[in-house]
């Protein structure tokens, strides 16, 4: 009866010597798994942070194109039967995205916000916006101190219309 009893424990002696060298692996997996998940989530709010400030950017570029669209002055007559075309004048057209930008305070919104030495009418139709900014994404400031520069381009034509 003794051998019996014996023979039954011994298979379970032999599972609880398995399972005590697997004894706290399970702590490492988890550990392995939450520093997995903390990457991906930094890395997330990373592009989410980039994605938002390039938005912020655009949306100042294209408010400051359309108000220096609107800058135009009445030039010659295009074609005949046409009337007189719109015309853009480069400086008035920085003017007036220094000054919609002052009005709006995008300074305050967007850091580092810069006018680019692009911005201007190439045609004396078209208002070209070039805007320069900085993101600061969160959790890897210390990788990145002075932050990601960013670039939004913005295009509004003048036209006329009867």
């Amino acid at each position: 009866m003794r051998k019996a009893a014996d023979a039954a424990a011994a298979p379970t002696d032999v599972r609880r010597s398995i399972l005590r060298g697997e004894e706290g692996q399970i702590g490492v997996l988890i550990i392995g798994y939450m520093l997995v998940s903390l990457l991906v989530v930094s890395v997330v709010m990373g592009a989410s942070a980039l994605y938002l400030g390039h938005k912020k950017l655009l949306a100042a570029a294209d408010g400051a194109a359309l108000a220096a669209a609107d800058t135009f002055s009445l030039g010659d007559v295009a074609a005949p039967g046409e009337g007189p075309a719109a015309v853009l004048a480069p400086g008035a057209v920085q003017t007036e995205v220094n000054r919609y930008l002052s009005l709006t305070d995008a300074a305050e919104r967007i850091p580092g916000l810069t006018v680019d030495s692009e911005t201007g009418t190439a045609d004396g139709r078209t208002a070209k916006v070039v805007l320069t900014g900085v993101v600061h994404p969160p959790l890897v400031n210390f990788l990145v101190p002075d932050g990601i520069p960013i670039t939004a381009v913005s295009e509004a034509r003048a036209r006329l219309s009867q």
